[in-house]
């Protein structure tokens, strides 16, 4: 499978939906590496974007006509040295980011995107 994750957002999820995958992609967890972008795609007007960046930051933006809202988290939160698994979830309301490690206490972390209205 790709790592890039542009093909699980069409249509039929723009408006709610959930992507939840698993990955052990060794840019995304090399901290030399300085960017890494996960997800860019554009339905209609809304577009949603995943990158890692140099600060090992994962952020996820969700943006419409109407609204930009950004979730941001530290990867080091969690065990990522066996990989991790990363929820994207949005709907007309809210956008969440979590991120688990795949150790059997697994440490997770949970991010509300907060919303910037657009004028």
């Amino acid at each position: 499978m790709a790592f890039r994750k542009d093909d699980m957002i069409d249509e039929v999820n723009v408006k709610a939906g959930t992507l939840d995958w698993y990955t052990k992609n060794k840019k995304l967890l090399d901290k030399s590496v300085p960017e890494v972008v996960i997800l860019d795609k554009a339905v209609g007007k809304t577009h949603f974007s995943l990158i890692r960046n140099d600060k090992f930051q994962l952020i996820f933006t969700h943006s419409t006509s109407d609204f930009k809202r950004v979730a941001v988290g530290e990867i080091e939160k969690v065990d990522y040295y066996d990989g991790i698994r990363i929820q994207l979830t949005w709907c007309p309301e809210e956008s969440f980011m979590k991120v688990a490690d795949t150790t059997l206490e697994q440490n997770y972390f949970l991010v509300r995107a907060e919303e910037k209205k657009l004028i």
